[in-house]
């Protein structure tokens, strides 16, 4: 278990948290009922990457894993050295606390939901739940989030500036209350570097997963499916959806640099 804390904001003490807690567990923890009453969770995150090491490392930095080969490090600024720049403090804690201040910000979630590596939503659904009574109101919300996107909002809600590279989403305007771009799709890998190396995105209820080199693997409807049980790949009605799915992983891997380039041509 990871448990950083970070406190004494210089920032007007009603604008940001005076100690921000970032929790994050291997796996999924349990949460007491009357701290999930307090706080806001999205329903529909996913982990960048199921191993630890590389899981951690996006949540640290904001950044896919694959932009650090095996390493799990893929350089950058990390969330703690972006907030010791803006004068946090930075303490590291044995075991979480669940008693939140009212000036507090405290962030939970986990590297993986389960024990493989594997695509599978009992494998890459993962908790993300923000608490802050002072700011944030006790809120279920279904977008389809990240752990990549963890940095990018707790810098958001503490009013720090995003250091360029950051590949994930700032989702503060939707704990704050204001109104922001809805994500439409997320992006995950997993076993880089080795030959089950796989990339995936689910976009609405549809999950596509595929190869570093764009080559199908497997189309799951989790609405339909939940259990994943039915592969679609292969069916000739599911050709224009696979299609439409293709195109939006391309998009996905030219932006992020993961095997190709921002002209979109492969890399080898």
């Amino acid at each position: 278990m990871l448990a950083s804390m970070l406190g004494s904001s210089a920032l007007a003490p009603d604008a940001s948290p005076g100690t921000v807690v970032l929790i994050v567990t291997d796996r999924p923890m349990p949460i007491p009922d009357r701290l999930i009453a307090r706080a806001a969770r999205f329903t529909r995150c996913y982990t960048a990457d199921p191993d630890r090491d590389r899981g951690r490392a996006a949540i640290r930095q904001g950044r896919f894993p694959h932009l650090g080969g095996l390493t799990g490090d893929p350089g950058g600024a990390s969330l703690s050295d972006v907030l010791q720049a803006a004068g946090l403090a930075v303490t590291i804690l044995a075991q979480p606390a669940f008693d939140v201040a009212d000036n507090t910000l405290l962030v939970i979630t986990a590297t993986r939901g389960g024990d493989d590596e594997i695509w599978f939503d009992k494998s890459t659904h993962v908790p993300l739940l923000f608490c802050w009574p002072r700011r944030i109101a006790p809120a279920e919300l279904d977008l389809l989030t990240s752990t990549v996107d963890v940095m990018p909002t707790i810098l958001g809600l503490c009013g720090v500036p995003a250091p360029d590279g950051l590949q994930g989403v700032d989702l503060s305007p939707w704990l704050l209350g204001g109104k922001a771009n809805r994500p439409e799709s997320i992006y995950a890998e997993g076993r880089i570097g080795t030959r089950q190396s796989w990339r995936m995105i689910v976009r609405g209820l549809d999950k596509l997963v595929f190869t570093p080199g764009l080559d199908v693997l497997h189309l799951y409807n989790l609405g339909q499916d939940p259990g994943e049980t039915t592969d679609l790949a292969g069916e000739i009605s599911e050709e224009r959806r696979l299609d439409e799915l293709r195109a939006i992983a391309a998009d996905w891997m030219r932006r992020l640099g993961d095997h190709m380039d921002a002209s979109g041509l492969k890399r080898r």
